[in-house]
């Protein structure tokens, strides 16, 4: 069984940090995976989770099983933190969710279901889109179609293509979108382009599908999640994805949550609760506690929460200061080229408009590791690095003459 492998072709993700590890080179610059990292390069803990898991230890809970939901106060926390108190969504009980083993599993358990419901869905992602995201769904047997999102040669949205693409979705597609800090290009929708994308749907009867992974990382924690709210609160079923491995600074402890949003209140949601509880069962049995309980204790604590919210607020305006000074490198560094894009974007993702080739030159010649369509995470630059960056960068255009 297993020579049948042979040469098993490598993720082109894990290609790069393949070639990142064997470089030697003492000052490479991984700009790859999407962690914030502080001045020294360190992923920090917030202070808020520090004190959250020194609860937990005092309160010495229970690691017995749990259910397939997973940990429900966890849900009812993150439900508000994404919806607010008085949204229709809630008020109508129209919601059903389970905590997951981060928001990878969450789209996995979506696509999952999706497939089970409905197999000729077709699912609509952007150009571009985060690689490993459409993996969930061609692993659950659903085909992809993409939608015009972003020019990354020149830097920019295309939003009447998108448009122009979404017309063609029919009743039960699944369009995919991101809810705040667009992954790799970090750019948003407005509210109004927000809306246009709902008539949309309306008009389609297609099913929206969000997946909200950097919420408090663009412009706010409440103003990240408004174009979320909005499309949520008109049409009839969804599905929705949330992370809080950013936002809490809990990557590798994977806390994550699926809710379905249905037409009917809470009386009529008994069998998707149970689709819900089997199809996660099948796939992992359940998920993880420990992040879950940490968010849970902060949330729940209005001092723990405030603390957070002052961290999260922190981080992004760092972010944000990154990609100020990104932008000014650039353009001091490549006389007449405007780099505006930049900070123009949100959360930790930029692309440069770069071809692959040039890429790999980065890597081979300047020590530079991004992932595919040159997707660098600000989050991960200081002054030092920038600065490399934007040398290497105009050693890249330079060679275009």
């Amino acid at each position: 069984m297993f020579r049948e492998l042979g040469d098993y072709a490598n993720d082109p993700i894990e290609g790069m940090f393949a070639r990142l590890a064997a470089d030697k080179f003492a000052g490479k610059i991984d700009l790859g995976i999407g962690v914030y990292r502080d001045q020294s390069g360190k992923v920090p803990v917030m202070q808020a989770v520090r004190q959250a898991e020194k609860i937990m230890l005092d309160k010495r809970l229970s690691k017995s099983y749990m259910t397939p939901f997973g940990n429900l106060a966890y849900c009812r926390d993150i439900e508000r933190l994404v919806f607010g108190a008085d949204h229709p969504v809630l008020a109508e009980r129209r919601i059903v969710s389970a905590q997951t083993p981060g928001a990878g599993c969450a789209l996995r358990l979506g696509a999952e279901i999706v497939h089970d419901l409905s197999p000729e869905s077709r699912v609509w992602a952007s150009t571009p889109v985060w690689f490993h995201q459409l993996e969930f769904f061609t692993k659950a047997g659903l085909d992809i179609l993409p939608y015009r999102y972003y020019d990354r040669e020149n830097s920019a949205p295309q939003f009447d293509a998108m448009l122009e693409d979404l017309a063609g979705m029919r009743a039960g597609d699944v369009l995919l979108l991101h809810g705040c800090c667009h992954n790799p290009t970090g750019h948003d929708l407005s509210l109004e382009q927000w809306q246009a994308v709902t008539d949309v749907v309306l008009g389609t009867d297609a099913i929206p599908f969000v997946d909200i992974a950097y919420q408090g990382f663009g412009r706010g924690i409440e103003q990240d999640v408004a174009g979320t709210q909005l499309m949520l609160a008109q049409v009839p079923q969804a599905l929705l994805t949330v992370s809080s491995s950013k936002s809490f600074g809990v990557y590798r402890d994977r806390a994550g949550m699926l809710s379905i949003i249905t037409p009917t209140d809470a009386a009529g949601t008994t069998g998707i609760r149970r689709k819900l509880r089997d199809s996660a069962r099948q796939l992992y049995f359940m998920a993880p506690d420990h992040a879950a309980t940490v968010v849970h204790e902060i949330l729940s604590s209005s001092e723990l929460e405030q603390l957070w919210r002052d961290e999260l607020d922190d981080l992004r305006q760092n972010i944000s200061e990154k990609r100020a000074e990104l932008r000014r490198t650039i353009e001091a560094e490549n006389p007449g080229f405007d780099a505006g894009f930049i900070g123009q974007q949100l959360g930790m993702f930029s692309c440069l408009p770069i071809t692959d080739a040039e890429q790999r030159t980065l890597e081979d010649e300047y020590h530079i590791y991004m992932l595919p369509d040159a997707r660098v995470n600000v989050a991960a630059l200081n002054a030092a690095r920038a600065i490399t960056v934007a040398k290497a960068f105009r050693a890249i255009r330079d060679r275009r003459a």
